[in-house]
């Protein structure tokens, strides 16, 4: 005689499977989520090393749009972007056509999160639909090894670097740095080089 399956063996094979394929799910969702904050440390990181390097490849000298920003620090901005482009930093592979960022980089330096939208926008993205998820920068200005006063998160910080480089996180809110630590903001800097917090 026959057997088949009966309706409540299927039943239970099925609910197997569709709790299985729910935790892979969530397993996937994790592994992303952290890839994308591996790769925002990354970004953050190569920044700047890009703008040592600059620094030093320039005479210990800053671009003039990078020393106008400063120690207090500001956008790293499709103007300011373009001097990795000019300056030939290997870093980077940002690209330049008629004196202008192109592609993902048209805006400026952007973390995973705002490239991942500008994919998923294509060429109608703007400037507002990213601008939560560009990077922030501040440099040593005047050469004496702090970056002293660096806004971060709407508080001044002392760094002792020559540049560095943060961003919002995949919220794109940016953290007070003694908040943020704690937060998903991204920092180039370790705890141990911040001089002061106020």
């Amino acid at each position: 005689m026959k057997r088949g399956f009966s309706l409540i063996e299927m039943l239970v094979v099925i609910g197997i499977l569709a709790v299985l394929i729910a935790a892979s799910i969530g397993s996937y969702s994790a592994v992303q989520k952290s890839a994308e904050r591996a790769a925002a440390r990354d970004l953050v990181s190569q920044v700047a090393q890009a703008m040592k390097t600059m620094y030093e490849q320039n005479g210990g000298r800053w671009p003039l749009r990078m020393a106008a920003v400063g120690e207090t620090g500001g956008e790293l901005d499709d103007l300011v972007s373009y001097q990795f482009v000019a300056g030939d930093v290997k870093y980077l592979t940002l690209s330049a056509s008629g004196g202008k960022l192109t592609g993902y980089d048209r805006f400026g330096i952007l973390d995973p999160w705002g490239t991942k939208t500008i994919k998923r926008l294509g060429n109608g993205a703007t400037l507002g639909d990213v601008q939560k998820h560009r990077l922030w920068f501040a440099v040593d200005a005047d050469g004496d090894g702090i970056i002293s006063g660096a806004r971060v998160g709407g508080e001044a910080v002392d760094v002792r670097e020559t540049a560095i480089v943060w961003c919002a996180g995949r919220d794109g809110k940016m953290e007070p740095y003694s908040k943020g630590r704690r937060g998903d903001d991204i920092y180039s800097w370790t705890d141990g080089q911040t001089k002061s917090v106020k």
